[in-house]
C-alpha cells in the first residue's frame, strides 16, 4: 500500500502555483543578458525584478527590497524544482489542486475580459436620474465638511493668509476675496480652491496629515484654526460647514460615488448577460444539463 501523502503548507502551495504560473516558462532556455539570480536553467530578469519591485509600497530602503524579492523568487524555485524532482505533480491530490487552480485562473481572466469590454461613460442625466431615485438611500454615513484650506512653506505666509482670510470673513467677502489669498500665499492654489468648492467626508479629508485630521472634529463651524506646522508645512484652514451624519447630500457632493456605482452596476449586468449567453449557447446544443 502507498504511503499517504502529507498535505503541503498553503504558503508552499502558494509558492508552487506562483512558480508553475511564472517561472517555469523560464527553463530550458538559452540565459538572458540581464538576470539576477538563477537556480538550474530558471531565471529571474531585470525586467520581471523591476515589475516586482514596482508592485510592492514604496520604501525608503530599495537596496532591501531588492534582496527581499531575489530571496523569494530563489526559495520558491528552489521549492518548485524540488516538487518537480519528487514529481508531486504524478500525485492524485497534488494534481487535483493544480487542475483546480487552472480552472480559476481561466475563469478570473475571462471574467476580467469580460469586465474590461467598454463601458460607455454615465452621461449627466443618468447620474442625475439614479440620485433622484435613491436620494434617501444616500444619506451621508458620516459628517460631510466643506473647508477652506491652504499650505505654504514660510510660516510668516501662513499667518498673512490666515488674518486676511479672518478679515474676509469679518466683511462677508470670504468667497471673493479666497481666491486671491489662494494665488498669492497656496503652495498649490488648484487643489486649495477645488476644496473650497465642495463638501468631503471629514474623517478623510486630511488622512495624509494627522494634525489636521484629529483637529477637524474638534473644530466648530465658522471657526478659522491656529496656523499648524506638520510635515514641513504650514496649514491655514477654516471650516465653512459641517453637514452632519444622516443628511441628504447634495448631487455634487457624492458625484464621483454615485458614478462608481453606476459602472458598477453595469459591469454586473453585462456579467448576467454573457454567462446568460454562455448557458442559451449551451443549451442550444444540448450541452447543458442540472438534475
Amino acid at each position: 500500500m502507498a504511503a499517504p501523502v502529507r498535505r503541503l503548507p498553503g504558503t508552499l502551495w502558494g509558492g508552487l502555483l506562483l512558480c508553475l504560473m511564472v517561472v517555469s516558462a523560464c527553463g530550458n532556455q538559452t540565459p538572458p543578458e540581464d538576470y539576477v539570480a538563477r537556480v538550474g536553467d530558471a531565471y529571474l530578469t531585470q525586467q520581471e525584478l523591476s515589475e516586482a519591485l514596482a508592485d510592492m509600497p514604496p520604501r525608503r530602503d530599495s537596496a532591501g527590497a531588492r534582496t527581499q524579492v531575489i530571496d523569494r523568487w530563489v526559495t520558491n524555485e528552489l521549492l518548485y524544482q524540488e516538487a518537480q524532482r519528487r514529481n508531486l505533480r504524478a500525485v492524485p491530490d497534488v494534481r487535483r489542486r493544480i487542475e483546480e487552480s487552472e480552472r480559476s485562473v481561466l475563469i478570473d481572466a475571462l471574467v476580467s475580459r469580460v469586465y474590461e469590454e467598454d463601458l460607455d461613460t454615465p452621461s449627466a442625466a443618468e447620474i442625475n436620474a439614479y440620485y433622484q431615485r435613491n436620494r434617501d438611500r444616500l444619506r451621508l454615513r458620516e459628517p460631510f465638511v466643506r473647508v477652506r484650506y491652504l499650505s505654504t512653506t514660510a510660516p510668516d505666509s501662513a499667518e498673512a493668509a490666515r488674518r486676511l482670510l479672518r478679515d474676509a470673513l469679518r466683511q462677508d467677502a470670504a468667497d471673493s476675496l479666497w481666491p486671491g489669498i489662494v494665488q498669492r500665499f497656496a503652495l498649490d492654489s488648484e487643489a486649495a480652491l477645488t476644496l473650497a468648492d465642495t463638501y468631503y467626508p471629514e474623517r478623510s479629508l486630511f488622512a495624509q496629515y494627522p494634525a489636521l485630521r484629529d483637529l477637524m472634529p474638534r473644530l466648530g463651524t465658522g471657526e478659522v484654526a491656529p496656523v499648524i506646522e506638520a510635515d514641513s508645512l504650514h496649514h491655514v484652514l477654516h471650516l465653512v460647514d459641517r453637514a452632519p451624519a444622516g443628511t441628504i447630500p447634495e448631487l455634487a457632493w457624492i458625484e464621483d460615488d454615485v458614478q462608481r456605482q453606476l459602472l458598477i452596476d453595469a459591469r454586473k449586468q453585462m456579467y448576467a448577460r454573457h454567462v446568460q449567453r454562455l448557458r442559451n449557447r449551451a443549451l442550444s446544443r444540448n450541452a447543458l444539463e442540472a438534475r
